[in-house]
């Protein structure tokens, strides 16, 4: 009786083995890339070459953001630039390995991350956790919704 519960155990344990040794969809893969593009097209739009035009066309008409510190803001109010962060010296960058992101069916998908602010001449950084749910159009990347939260001194 022990050698077979043993040998099930065994048989069990290399039949799982494949499946913790695949990649992670989250965070890789076609759909991954495809976000990852997006997060870097929206800030570069935002904080590099502070486009307003093309940071508008990255959200849907009824965009909603979500910030822990300024509260709730919809459409156009979320697709428009209002300042260039780069001007002020503020500088983003995505928390290495952080990023992920799931399939939502028959919406698009939901891409998760951490992110850092620094302050040109400023020591320290801030870091903030955030959430972006993105609507697939046709073969288009729409930004639908955005939580950013806990904003907090970088450790």
């Amino acid at each position: 009786m022990r050698t077979t519960i043993a040998l099930l155990a065994v048989t069990f344990a290399a039949t799982q083995a494949p499946a913790c040794l695949a990649q992670d969809s989250s965070r890789s893969g076609q759909l991954y890339d495809e976000l990852a593009r997006m997060d870097s097209m929206l800030f570069e739009a935002a904080f590099v070459t502070c486009d307003a035009g093309k940071f508008k066309a990255i959200f849907t008409q009824d965009a909603e953001f979500y910030h822990d510190r300024t509260g709730a803001s919809f459409g156009d109010a979320v697709r428009t630039l209002k300042s260039c962060p780069r001007d002020n010296g503020v500088k983003r960058t995505l928390v290495p390995g952080s990023l992920q992101v799931y399939p939502m069916q028959g919406y698009g998908a939901i891409q998760t991350g951490r992110h850092t602010f620094t302050k040109a001449g400023e020591p320290g950084a801030e870091v903030a956790q955030f959430v972006h749910l993105w609507k697939r159009e046709g073969s288009t990347w729409k930004l639908a919704r955005v939580l950013s939260y806990d904003h907090k001194p970088q450790p």
